[in-house]
C-alpha cells in the first residue's frame, strides 16, 4: 500500500509495521525534477527512501533509518542527492562508490605503515616515530578508518600520556601530526583533524647538570648489579664523550680508527647532517678495546672449532653496543630507563639518601636523564677555559658555515685537550672513590666476575 501524503515527526512515529498489510511507504507530495521523498516500513526497521529517475529510468536511493538518521537530516541527503542529479550525477552509484572509497579506505594502523616507508627513507629519527606510533597510538585507533579519527581522540590519548610525561606528550603530538600530514599530501584523507593543535603541556628548558658529588653518586650507580655490560659502558661514554646517547648507542666499528684515536662520523647519520671527528683520549680507548675483545671472544666461543683453525681472527660486529640482536644496536630509551631505575631505588632508601646528603639528586632538582650526562661534561670543559667554538664542535651543534660542513677536524687539538681534561678529573674522582682502579678494570672485569660469582651462587 502507498500513500503520499507530507511526513512529520507525528505521522513518522506512529508508522508501523503491519504483518496483514506488509511493507508500507509513505510519500511527501511529488516534486517533479527534484525527486520524491518518503519512508519504508518493513518488519526490522523503518528506513528513509528517494524516488528519482535518471536518464528516464526509475532509481531508488535508500538514505538511511530512522532514529538512527532523523527526519530533517534525512531531508538534508535528499538534497545533497538532488543537487548532484541536477550536476548529471546519478546519486545512487555516487553512493556505491563512496561506500567502496570507505570500504578500501586505509586503517590507522595501515596509515601507519604507509608513513613508516616514506620515514625510512627521508628521516634520521624515523625509528623514534615507529616505537611511538606502535606503542602509543596503534593499539588505540589501530582498526579504526584513518578518515574517521577524530581531533577528539587523538586529543584524549596525549592528555593521558602528558599526566606523567609531559615533554613526552608534546612529542608524540609532533609525530601524529607529521604523519597525519603524509595521509594529507598522499591524498589518503582530506583533511587532517590536527589543525593549529598546539602543545598539550607546557616545557620548561632543561638547564640540569651534575655537580662533583652527583657525579660520584652516577659512578656509584654504575655499578648496579642488573645492567649489561653495553649499558654500563653506553652510559660511561654518554658523559666521557659529550655526544648524543642516540649516537653513543649506534657507535660503529667501521667509524672508530684504534691507530689514529678517532671516531670519525659521517654527516648523513647526525641529527643535523654535520660530519663530525672526536677524539678519543687513552681511557676511551681502554675501554673501546676491551668491549672489542670481548665482543671477538663471543664470535669465537659460538664456534670454536671454525676459528680456531682460521688464520684471520673474526671481526667484532657491526656494533660497539649491540641490542639483543647483533645486527641492531642497542636502543637510546634503554639508557633513559636505566637512568630513571637508578633514581627510583635510589630516593626510596631514605636513609641511604640522608647520609650521603645528595639533596640535589633526592629533593628539589628533575631527575638525572642521559642528555645530562651531555651538558654535564661541555658545563664542565666551560669552566675550564673550553671556547665556544671547540665546545659547538665537540657537541656538533647546527652549523651551516661551510667551514662546518666540509671541515670535520677543525678544533681538533683544542678538543682533544678539552676531553682528554675532563677524563683527568673523571679518572680522579672513580679514583678516590674505589681507589687505584681504571676503567675496564673496574667496570669491566671486575663487574664479570661479579656476575659470575651471582650465577654460581644461583
Amino acid at each position: 500500500m502507498t500513500t503520499r501524503t507530507a511526513i512529520n515527526e507525528y505521522t513518522l512515529e506512529r508508522l508501523k509495521y503491519d504483518p496483514k498489510k506488509g511493507r508500507i511507504e509513505r510519500f511527501d507530495p511529488p516534486m517533479p525534477g527534484h525527486g520524491t521523498f518518503g519512508v519504508r516500513v518493513n518488519k526490522t526497521c523503518k528506513s528513509f527512501i528517494l524516488l528519482y529517475s535518471f536518464h528516464g529510468r526509475p532509481r531508488r536511493l535508500t538514505l538511511g533509518n530512522y532514529p538512527d538518521l532523523s527526519l530533517s537530516a534525512a531531508r538534508t541527503r535528499a538534497a545533497k542527492a538532488i543537487e548532484l542529479l541536477k550536476q548529471g550525477i546519478d546519486p545512487g552509484q555516487q553512493k556505491v562508490v563512496e561506500l567502496v572509497e570507505y570500504r578500501s579506505s586505509p586503517t590507522f594502523a595501515e596509515a601507519v605503515e604507509s608513513y613508516l616507508v616514506w620515514a625510512q627513507a627521508n628521516k634520521k629519527s624515523w625509528a623514534e616515530d615507529e616505537r611511538m606510533l606502535r606503542r602509543e597510538f596503534v593499539p588505540h585507533l589501530g582498526d579504526m578508518k584513518i578518515r574517521d579519527v577524530v581531533r577528539k581522540q587523538v586529543l584524549a590519548l596525549l592528555d593521558e600520556k602528558a599526566r606523567t610525561a609531559p615533554v613526552q606528550a608534546n612529542r608524540l603530538l609532533a609525530v601524529i601530526r607529521k604523519m597525519f600530514n603524509f595521509c594529507v599530501e598522499r591524498e589518503i584523507i582530506d583533511a587532517t583533524p590536527l589543525v593549529q593543535m598546539k602543545h598539550v603541556a607546557k616545557e620548561s628548558p632543561r638547564e640540569r647538570s651534575l655537580n662533583r658529588h652527583e657525579l660520584v653518586w652516577f659512578l656509584n650507580r654504575l655499578t648496579e648489579s642488573t645492567l649489561t655490560q653495553s649499558t654500563r659502558f653506553a652510559l660511561l661514554l654518554s658523559l666521557m664523550l659529550a655526544q648524543r646517547s642516540g649516537r653513543i648507542v649506534e657507535m660503529r666499528w667501521v667509524d672508530i680508527d684504534l691507530d689514529d684515536a678517532i671516531w670519525d662520523r659521517s654527516g648523513k647519520f647526525e641529527k643535523n647532517n654535520n660530519p663530525v671527528a672526536i677524539p678519543l683520549s687513552e681511557d676511551v680507548m681502554g675501554i673501546l678495546n676491551y668491549l672489542r675483545e670481548r665482543q671477538v671472544q663471543k664470535v669465537v666461543a659460538l664456534n670454536p672449532e671454525r676459528w680456531a683453525s682460521s688464520r684471520v681472527p673474526p671481526g667484532p660486529g657491526q656494533f660497539v653496543f649491540p641490542g639483543r640482536l647483533p645486527v641492531k644496536p642497542q636502543t637510546q630509551p634503554s639508557l633513559n630507563r636505566a637512568m630513571r631505575r637508578f633514581y627510583d631505588d635510589y630516593v626510596k632508601d631514605a636513609a641511604r639518601v640522608q647520609e650521603d646528603a645528595l639533596l640535589r639528586v633526592a629533593d628539589g632538582y628533575p631527575r638525572p636523564t642521559v642528555h645530562d650526562l651531555r651538558r654535564t661534561a661541555t658545563t664542565h670543559m666551560s669552566s675550564k677555559g673550553l671556547g665556544k667554538d671547540a665546545r659547538s664542535r665537540i657537541l656538533n651543534h647546527k652549523d651551516l658555515s661551510v667551514d662546518a660542513i666540509y671541515d670535520r677536524y677543525a678544533y681538533f687539538d683544542e678538543k682533544s685537550v678539552a676531553l682528554t681534561e675532563w677524563h683527568e678529573f673523571l679518572r680522579g674522582l672513580l679514583r678516590r672513590e674505589f681507589g687505584d682502579v681504571d676503567w675496564v678494570e673496574f667496570y669491566g672485569r671486575r663487574m664479570e666476575a661479579v656476575k659470575s660469582d651471582q650465577c654460581s651462587e644461583g
